[in-house]
C-alpha cells in the first residue's frame, strides 16, 4: 500500500509541477510581439470583437460621420491580426460590399459628369440652333424684301417696256407720217 501511495504522491507532486510550469509560461510574453504605436487601431482595440464594433461604428454613421478609411483600417487589421476571427467571414463581407459600393460612387459620379457635358452640349447645340435659326429668319426675311423688291422693278419695268413699245411704234408712225409729208412736199 506504500507503494500505490508513493505513486499517487508522486503523480501529484508531478501534476502540480507541470501546473506551475504552464501558469508560468502563461505569463511570460514573448520578445517578438511588435508594439502598437500609441493611438493607433491595433493599441486602442485588443480584441477581434472589439475591431469590429470600430469598424461598424465607422459605417453606420449614426454617432459619428462615416468614415470608410478608418472602417477599412479597423477591419483590415481584424484580418490580419485575428485570422481565425468569427468575425473574419462578416469582415470580408463589409470589405466587399465597401469595394462595391466605392466603385458604384466613382461609377456614379463619371456617369454624372457625363451628364454634365451632354447636358452642356445640348445647351450649346440649342443655342446654335436659336443662333442660326434667328440666322435664318433674318436671312428669309431679307430674301422676302429683296423678292418684293425685285418683283416691284420686274413690274416697273414691264410697263416700262410696254410704254417703250407703244414710243415705238409711235414713232414708226410718226417716221412714215414724215415721210409721207416729205414725199409730198418734194
Amino acid at each position: 500500500m506504500r507503494k500505490k501511495t508513493s505513486f499517487v504522491a508522486i503523480g501529484i507532486k508531478i501534476s502540480i509541477t507541470i501546473i506551475f510550469v504552464i501558469c508560468l509560461g502563461a505569463c511570460a510574453t514573448t520578445k517578438n510581439a511588435p508594439v502598437e504605436p500609441p493611438g493607433s487601431l491595433a493599441a486602442r482595440f485588443q480584441s477581434d470583437t472589439a475591431l469590429f464594433q470600430e469598424g461598424y461604428a465607422q459605417l453606420s454613421g449614426e454617432e459619428r460621420p462615416v468614415d470608410y478609411s478608418r472602417a477599412r483600417e479597423a477591419f483590415g487589421l481584424l484580418i490580419n491580426k485575428y485570422p481565425k476571427s468569427k468575425w473574419r467571414n462578416y469582415t470580408k463581407s463589409f470589405l466587399i460590399l465597401m469595394d462595391e459600393a466605392q466603385t458604384a460612387r466613382e461609377q456614379a459620379e463619371k456617369e454624372k459628369q457625363a451628364c454634365i457635358k451632354i447636358k452642356a452640349l445640348w445647351e450649346h447645340t440649342q443655342k446654335e440652333c436659336r443662333t442660326d435659326q434667328l440666322k435664318a429668319q433674318g436671312e428669309l426675311s431679307r430674301l422676302r424684301k429683296e423678292n418684293e423688291q425685285l418683283r416691284q422693278d420686274s413690274v416697273q419695268l414691264r410697263n416700262e417696256n410696254e410704254q417703250m413699245k407703244k414710243n415705238i411704234e409711235q414713232l414708226k408712225r410718226l417716221e412714215i407720217e414724215l415721210q409721207r409729208r416729205d414725199k409730198i412736199f418734194r
